[in-house]
């Protein structure tokens, strides 16, 4: 009777250490998951997304990338306004039409 629970003991230490080992190697696993995929991340522009806070944009006096009116405005000149005129009439919608 000994023998057999002994027996059950050290078959149940066996595979209480089985059990540990794929715990230890999948928490090992999970972490090298996690810092690999948190270094793909751009932690500043989540950041800033997440409070609210816009990247400052840096006005240049010329270039391609400052928009026209904003060249104009800076250069002393009169800006050119572009003007979009609709090719057909929209009707509003919930005034009984």
């Amino acid at each position: 009777m000994l023998d057999v629970l002994g027996a059950i003991g050290s078959l149940l230490v066996v595979l209480l250490l089985i059990a540990a080992a794929i715990a230890v190697t999948a928490v090992i696993a999970l972490a090298a998951f996690v810092v690999m995929a948190g270094s793909m991340v751009r932690w500043r522009h989540l950041w800033r997304r997440l409070t609210g806070r816009e990247r400052r944009l840096t006005v240049k006096l010329s270039g391609e990338r400052v928009p026209e009116r904003r060249r104009g405005e800076l250069s002393g000149r009169t800006p050119r306004l572009r003007r979009h005129f609709p090719l057909e009439v929209r009707r509003r919608r919930g005034a009984g039409v």
